[in-house]
């Protein structure tokens, strides 16, 4: 049931927000223009003075102080305190709340003969000791962190490593880590002198808020949402109040302004999000062990190249030079008059000939240029396309991975036309270009009349390299869907030749047009390119030697100069064959080095450039309003920093100074509420003037100032109030005080109420026994129902169910995706992780009796513990049910209910007889050796019949 005054809450705030004069702007005064007052007489923000304990008659009653603070009161109205629960009750009791687990009938009996003084405080130390009371604990703080395994918002994308987090919480919480370095640690661990790693995670509190990563959306928005996340998180978490009122006025009901609002959001506005490295000790270890493993080899092929080089390659490098020949064809390279590119590209000039595709990279292009020359009788056009390292993985071609597509290559002749005439033709109608690198321009010039050129016909296309299915043949074949690409050879030189089907030339010159068509798309453009002209006889083949080795090899060795021998010896080191087999046997090798582990904790750190922070009128944060400085509400304890420039440091050790008048308060009630169902002060999420007044306000200073007096201790708090009569005594209603105290506020009795989801599923799987109890790792994903994960965006939150084990962890470490979480858990109640969440609703439908008769993971617990029963008990139905209510309830059963079990189990074993494939479909195959199909399939029904009874999902 809904909270009686949450309703009245949130009309309220709809009030605050929606209607005219409720929203007072930063400037603006409020009602009755006089300032808050920094002083309040409201009970949770006086100093907590330890109260004396109360004396009592029933003085025998009492085991701690707890108890005289609770009795006084009952006796006050003339009420006794209910009697103590029976031994199977307490063991159950204590078990579920400190560990989330069903005691074993082992156990259990362990507790029944225990006779000792203190059996009870003994047992209470096994489970505290236990590392799964770190589980349960945890996920009661994991509520408040709003943990959850992905971002949330439409994509949801997942976060792999977020467990990290929930790992730190559950070891902290195992080695009681003091509440005020627990504290200190979540909100600023980054901030500690020598943080260490550790620190880190545990700062990934504030990192569990929800992130938009949608394409189109301002991040500067979501960042601000973010941060009054942190300010709402941390002010309902440690502070008990609802400070999110603040956000766009002054709060309408507590001391509590909308400035004070914005200087706590300044301790969150200066940090930035991190993801550093966390790999875990395994990881770590495996790594370093594959490292080894792949530097030694690394090593050996590295040698191996290195003793070639020196020892073997200048004697091949000798003998090359005394025979090797330069190509036969000679290039002729010449600057052209114009160029054009298509699509906002444009190409710029390069001092040795070639251009630089600069301006817009498009999705396709088409490259014109024009060359004016006077060779005579050209027999073939080469075109390089060259590395360049403004260019993505360094070209030759535009898109980010390198590669380019030459669709079509064609050229067209025509008599030379005198300069004069091109530039008035070229007069006022050129783009500018956009230069590179400051280096200047091609010229670019209309192209002359068409009427006067001829294509040119080309064949015997070839090149130095080709892409498989990409030869250069396909660049001159007249499709332009086909065409000429280097991958993977991308990042270095290539070249392409084209022969003339017959000699080009005139005694006059001639003006070629070379067109460069690139139609496959996706920015598959060149990059750098340079295009040549030869006159040497046909054939001619693409050749990779660059025409200034060509050059140097034709240069007698004693005329070369030292440049020229380094880039000779250069040259052949990358032709020769046994260099480039040793390389490239380095090279792959180098691409099987093991991965870093790509674990990741997701933190905070302080922001190197922080930006200022400023009143957000109305909280907009469009609307900067005066800027303020960090800081903490006047009504609170003073704050004093460290320096003055406050930080989160400095907040976080305020939470938690013995003066502040809430944080202690708020945490004890907490721990109370998650022992009693219901805390002290009843509204968990807020001790401001409109929440509820505690119960008990002697009881609950005496609580906070024991809890600072233990040194925070959540052990030694949680130990003081289970071992205690108050926490002990039996939850069956008395009718005399059903009008008088029908919600208990006065503790004449414990509470009695419906478990956690979580805690629901893992009940299931530990008494059939099948729970998986390893603690900690990444989360995992059991069954579910079919078409859950489709409901994700473009149902990419993909559920690969777990296998093995896996598939039986506890529930707390089921992934939990925003958009789609475990629908088991949300029909118990879990909370969607958007917010924080201090105190889970208990609600009663039909749906949640489905799902524990139904679910697939629930009838599979009945069908294991139907086996477990057969095996592990006496063969007679009154030993087996008896076995089976030990398992289940920790207790026998009695005399009415073994008869209704009994006769269930007869009735379902006649009808299993007749219905053999019924029987065997809910008995599941294959039955044990020797084991009856219908005795087996009773005993899952009897199985089922109790798993779904209300004492099994209830604590007493």
């Amino acid at each position: 049931m809904a909270h009686p005054r949450s309703w009245s809450r949130v009309l309220m705030l709809v009030a605050c927000c929606v209607l005219p004069g409720f929203a007072a702007g930063p400037d603006d005064p409020p009602p009755g223009g006089a300032a808050p007052a920094p002083h309040s007489d409201h009970w949770s923000f006086q100093p907590i003075v330890r109260p004396r304990v109360p004396r009592v008659e029933r003085s025998g009653w009492l085991r701690n102080p707890i108890d005289a603070f609770v009795l006084a009161k009952l006796e006050s109205l003339g009420i006794a305190p209910s009697p103590e629960a029976d031994r199977p009750t307490l063991i159950r009791r204590l078990s579920l709340d400190l560990t989330g687990l069903l005691p074993t009938p082992a156990e259990v009996d362990a507790f029944l003969r225990d006779t000792h003084p203190d059996a009870y405080e003994r047992l209470v130390d096994r489970l505290l000791a236990s590392a799964h009371f770190g589980e349960r604990w945890a996920r009661h703080w994991l509520d408040l962190a709003r943990y959850a395994d992905s971002d949330g918002y439409e994509k949801d994308s997942p976060r792999p490593y977020a467990w990290l987090y929930r790992d730190w919480v559950i070891d902290a919480v195992n080695r009681d880590l003091p509440f005020d370095e627990f504290t200190i640690e979540q909100l600023a661990g980054d901030l500690l002198p020598e943080a260490t790693l550790e620190h880190h995670i545990a700062t990934g509190f504030h990192r569990n808020t929800l992130t938009n990563r949608e394409g189109g959306v301002d991040q500067e928005e979501y960042r601000n949402k973010a941060n009054a996340d942190r300010v709402n998180t941390t002010a309902s978490v440690w502070l008990g109040l609802t400070m999110g009122c603040c956000t766009c006025h002054d709060h309408k009901y507590d001391p509590l302004t909308q400035r004070e609002y914005y200087s706590m959001f300044a301790f969150f506005n200066t940090a930035q999000e991190s993801d550093l490295p966390a790999p875990r000790p395994e990881e770590l270890a495996a790594y370093q062990q594959a490292k080894k493993a792949f530097d030694d080899e690394h090593a050996r092929l590295q040698a191996g190249r290195i003793a070639y080089e020196n020892e073997e390659l200048p004697a091949r490098l000798a003998a090359w030079q005394d025979t090797g020949r330069a190509p036969a064809a000679r290039w002729d390279v010449r600057d052209p008059v114009s160029v054009q590119a298509t699509g906002g590209a444009t190409l710029v000039e390069q001092p040795d000939g070639s251009l630089i595709a600069a301006g817009r990279s498009p999705a396709t292009s088409t490259y014109t240029l024009e060359f004016v020359t006077e060779l005579p009788g050209i027999t073939a056009l080469r075109l390089e396309v060259l590395p360049d390292a403004r260019h993505p993985a360094k070209g030759p071609g535009r898109v980010k991975h390198g590669n380019f597509v030459l669709s079509e290559f064609t050229v067209e002749a025509a008599p030379a036309t005198p300069r004069p005439a091109l530039a008035a033709a070229a007069a006022g109608s050129a783009a500018p270009p956009t230069p590179v690198a400051d280096v200047p321009p091609a010229h670019s010039a209309a192209l002359p009349n068409t009427a006067a050129r001829a294509r040119v016909a080309l064949a015997n296309a070839s090149a130095d390299f080709s892409q498989q299915g990409y030869p250069a043949e396909a660049a001159i074949d007249g499709n332009p869907g086909t065409g000429w690409a280097v991958a993977p050879q991308v990042g270095v030189r290539h070249v392409a030749v084209f022969e003339t089907a017959s000699d080009l030339g005139d005694p006059n010159g001639i003006r070629l047009l070379v067109r460069i068509d690139q139609q496959h798309g996706g920015e598959h453009t060149i990059a750098r390119l340079r295009i040549a002209a030869t006159t040497a006889p046909r054939p001619i083949r693409a050749d990779d030697m660059p025409d200034e080795i060509a050059q140097t090899l034709a240069t007698p060795a004693r005329a070369r100069t030292a440049e020229q021998t380094t880039a000779l010896a250069a040259y052949y080191r990358s032709i020769d064959p046994e260099w480039n087999k040793r390389a490239a046997s380095v090279a792959e090798h180098a691409k099987k080095a093991p991965a870093s582990p790509a674990t990741k904790a997701m933190t905070l750190a302080e922001n190197p450039r922080p930006p200022k922070t400023h009143v957000h009128v109305r909280g907009d944060f469009l609307r900067p309003g005066a800027e303020v400085a960090p800081g903490t509400p006047a009504v609170l304890p003073p704050f004093q920093p460290r320096s003055d420039r406050p930080d989160r440091l400095d907040l976080a050790r305020w939470l938690v100074g013995p003066k502040h008048s809430l944080t202690a308060r708020v945490t004890v009630n907490r721990f109370w509420q998650h022992l009693f169902g219901r805390g002290l002060v009843a509204s968990v999420e807020d001790f401001g003037t409109r929440g509820d007044p505690p119960s008990h306000p002697e009881l609950l200073d005496w609580l906070a100032s024991q809890l600072m007096a233990d040194g925070w201790s959540r052990k030694a708090m949680i130990r003081r109030i289970v071992t205690s009569s108050t926490y002990r005594q039996a939850s069956h209603t008395r009718p005399e005080l059903a009008e008088r105290d029908p919600n208990n506020l006065l503790l004449a009795r414990q509470n009695r109420y419906r478990l956690e989801a979580e805690i629901i599923r893992d009940l299931n799987l530990a008494a059939s026994g099948l729970l998986n109890p390893a603690i900690g790792g990444p989360s995992v994903r059991p069954p579910q129902p079919a078409g859950i994960s489709e409901l994700t965006y473009a149902g990419s939150a993909k559920w690969v169910e777990s296998t093995g084990a896996d598939r039986y962890r506890r529930g707390m470490y089921t992934w939990f995706q925003r958009t789609s979480p475990y629908p088991m858990l949300t029909t118990f109640d879990a909370p969607d992780s958007n917010v924080s969440c201090v105190r889970r609703e208990r609600s009663n439908t039909p749906l949640q009796a489905l799902t524990l008769l139904n679910d697939a993971v629930f009838f599979e617990a009945a069908q294991v513990l139907g086996r477990r029963i057969v095996a592990e008990s006496v063969a007679t139905p009154e030993e087996r049910l008896r076995y089976l209510c030990r398992v289940t309830l920790a207790r026998d059963p009695s005399d009415s209910e073994a008869s209704r079990l009994r006769a269930l189990y007869e009735r379902v074993t006649e009808l299993a007889r007749a219905q053999p494939d019924a029987a065997a479909k809910l008995a599941g195959n294959p039955a044990p050796n020797g084991v009856d199909r219908a005795e087996l399939a009773a005993w899952v029904t009897v199985a089922r019949a109790v798993l779904n009874l209300d004492e099994f999902v209830t604590r007493e």
